[in-house]
């Protein structure tokens, strides 16, 4: 009778840890999605932007996840945090300098959540939407002095255990050494990786070994802006669809840890190009659609951590007048980037020698000053003096950021569309402010208690069963 008892009571525990688990439990499948650059403000400007434009959602979908707080980015170096202090931190649940790749304040290598996780037993990847080897996707396989070896990084990727692997292209050295990104994917297929393009993704699940996905276009390190891309060009959205068929038909048993960067936000707001940035983090929150789509398929199994490396741009949301006229962004249909090529090529098609009047109509047709957006006697004497001293090689020159070059006038135009719909970006480079953490699915409320970037791998870590 006693055993009888015993047996009795040992299958309700069962049934009540069953339970659990199905509630709180640990996930087989964990996707975490980071949006370089994406700060508090540059995912509630994207609302503002979406209502007036009809751009998007007006409530973009990880903004209702269930679980949502704030987490610190600071460097072990610094305040401000580049992106691969911010990667390691957010890989290793360890501080390190800016700079620094996977390795600590003595430049020794540290293992990350990708490792765990192999060790383990599951399936890894990671995506971005800028190159392979770039800082955050190389933050979960490899480990270097810098974030700057691209051919290091490169080699390390693929003599890693990444299953899958997804970006633009790798990034390379050439001037260095000698070796372009096709050289590296040459490295990468006589180490038996398949590298799949354009319709090829589309086959992903069919192969059972390493892969690495690239743009369709083989001279690409990023992809297209959203704003800028032509119909059927390659997306992250195409990236992480074909990472969940691969890991899924290879690891759905066991369960995989997936990486996924909205790698271009940064790059925007390195521009403080408002519109191109908004635009970016819909991109980000469509790929999130896909990844949300395999959620609901197995919704007690699979755990979605969203958040950020940094915040770039330190945007502020509102104009000196208490209002914002977001709709203004509605005429800015390129990207700063593009813009710029475009004005170039502008000029060539005046000789060189465009007048005012001319440029003034470029300004209107591509930006909407002096139509949808009322310019002062103040504000055009400020273009007009700019306009003059580009046009004579006198003055302070092009604007310089992290990942472009830009004729002033067109980078002083795009700063001024972006006051005038009420966003007001401080500069072109990163800021120390908390970024946000969203949270869905099984495990979601031991997230709660993060409070700094480093805690999230370690409770990711814990949570998934890859580290006791």
């Amino acid at each position: 009778m006693r055993n009888t008892l015993k047996n009795i009571f040992a299958a309700v525990l069962i049934l009540v840890s069953l339970s659990v688990a199905a509630k709180n439990g640990q996930p087989k499948y964990v996707f975490y999605m980071i949006g370089d650059g994406m700060g508090i403000n540059q995912v509630y400007g994207t609302q503002i932007y979406n209502v007036a434009n009809s751009a998007g959602p007006a409530v973009i979908n990880f903004t209702q996840f269930p679980v949502k707080g704030f987490v610190t980015t600071h460097s072990a170096s610094s305040l401000v945090t580049d992106s691969a202090a911010a990667g390691t931190a957010l890989s290793t649940g360890t501080k390190t300098y800016n700079d620094a790749m996977g390795v600590d304040m003595d430049k020794n290598p540290l293992s990350n959540i990708a490792e765990w996780a192999k060790a383990a037993g599951f399936g890894t990847g990671v995506a971005t939407s800028v190159g392979v080897n770039h800082a955050t996707p190389a933050a979960f396989y490899a480990h270097a002095a810098s974030r700057s070896e691209y051919e290091k990084l490169a080699e390390q990727l693929i003599a890693s255990k990444m299953d899958f692997a997804a970006g633009a292209g790798f990034l390379n050295e050439e001037k260095k050494t000698g070796h372009n990104s096709q050289y590296l994917e040459g490295l990468a297929k006589d180490a038996g990786i398949t590298i799949l393009r354009g319709e090829e993704l589309k086959n992903a699940a069919s192969h059972k070994e390493r892969v690495i996905a690239f743009s369709a276009n083989p001279a690409d390190t990023e992809l297209k802006y959203a704003i800028d891309r032509e119909e059927g060009e390659t997306k992250l959205a195409d990236f992480v669809q074909a990472g969940i068929d691969n890991l899924y038909a290879k690891y759905a048993k066991k369960g995989f840890f997936f990486m996924i960067e909205g790698g271009k936000i940064d790059y925007a707001a390195h521009n403080d190009d408002g519109a191109c940035t908004f635009q970016e983090v819909n991109d980000f929150a469509e790929t999130i659609d896909v990844v949300l789509d395999f959620y609901n398929q197995h919704p007690n199994e699979t755990l979605i951590v969203i958040t950020a490396d940094h915040e770039t741009g330190a945007l502020m949301l509102g104009s000196g007048q208490y209002a914002m006229s977001a709709a203004v962004l509605a005429a800015q249909k390129k990207s700063e980037v593009v813009l710029n090529d475009l004005y170039k090529e502008f000029v060539v098609s005046k000789k060189g020698r465009p007048s005012w009047d001319d440029t003034k109509a470029w300004l209107k047709q591509n930006l909407g000053l002096w139509d949808s957006i009322p310019v002062d006697p103040a504000t055009e004497s400020a273009l007009l003096t700019s306009f003059v001293e580009s046009s004579s090689n006198r003055g302070p020159g092009n604007v310089v950021t992290l990942y472009s070059v830009s004729t002033r006038l067109v980078s002083e135009a795009i700063d001024i569309v972006n006051k005038r719909a009420g966003y007001s970006w401080a500069h072109g480079a990163h800021s120390g402010s908390p970024v946000g953490l969203y949270v869905k699915g099984a495990g979601s409320s031991s997230f709660v208690s993060c409070q700094d970037n480093t805690d999230v791998p370690k409770t990711i870590a814990k949570v998934a069963g890859y580290k006791k």
